[in-house]
């Protein structure tokens, strides 16, 4: 699969959406509306950049490569990508969580 620049546009929003669910999952880790969304379109859009080809490499018991549709493109980028955001907003909540508890 070629990499697309309207499969990095899906990982991107994905991306902030899936920061969002993780924020509203983990209540603990919260840090703001608009952090959440910078974190989601740069764990989006980081994850677009680097997995896209290795996220939609389908290949079947014996070794050969499946080519997916449309719809499992679609279905397989926008999952990583919200993912990649809900990890990444993960980690800078706790981040920020417990330099907060330092002091």
């Amino acid at each position: 699969m070629a990499w697309t620049l309207a499969n990095l546009v899906i990982q991107i929003i994905a991306g902030l959406i899936g920061a969002h669910i993780a924020a509203a999952a983990a209540h603990e880790h919260r840090f703001g509306f608009w952090g959440h969304s910078l974190v989601g379109l740069a764990g989006g859009g980081l994850s677009g950049l680097l997995l896209q080809t290795y996220a939609v490499t389908v290949v079947t018991g014996s070794g050969s490569l499946n080519v997916p549709t449309t719809a499992e493109v679609f279905t397989i980028e926008s999952l990583t990508g919200a993912v990649a955001g809900g990890i990444a907003m993960l980690a800078v909540g706790l981040t920020i969580s417990e330099r907060a508890k330092g002091n």
